[in-house]
């Protein structure tokens, strides 16, 4: 279509005149909050929770609090096996550490 069509033209000047009815912005606002109202919006437990992640602090401490338990539950382990050096020996250079493996290969055994 071309800005030249009378027909176009014809209505567009008639669609100008057209007048809303009376009450018709407060109609639209009264089916939009009745649409609102009809929704049941329903968060699931993991949408909470993904939600709540999203926020940078509390990611930040989610990440301290889980390294900080993992970081414990691993030496609480690792302090189990580490009773078996022997009173004598650095704890460092034990049997089971990489600084005791080098001194006893440097050693050639003799340690």
């Amino acid at each position: 279509m071309n800005g030249n069509d009378d027909k176009l033209k014809a209505l567009l000047r008639q669609w100008q005149d057209i007048e809303p009815r009376a009450g018709f912005e407060v109609s639209v606002w009264r089916r939009i909050r009745a649409n609102r109202a009809d929704r049941t919006d329903r968060v699931t437990l993991i949408e909470v929770i993904g939600r709540w992640l999203w926020r940078p602090a509390t990611a930040v401490a989610v990440t301290i609090v889980a390294s900080v338990i993992i970081g414990s539950s691993a030496g609480a382990l690792s302090g189990r096996r580490a009773a078996s050096i022997m009173p004598g020996e650095l704890q460092f250079l034990g049997s089971g550490t990489l600084a005791g493996g080098y001194v006893r290969a440097s050693s050639g055994g003799r340690q």
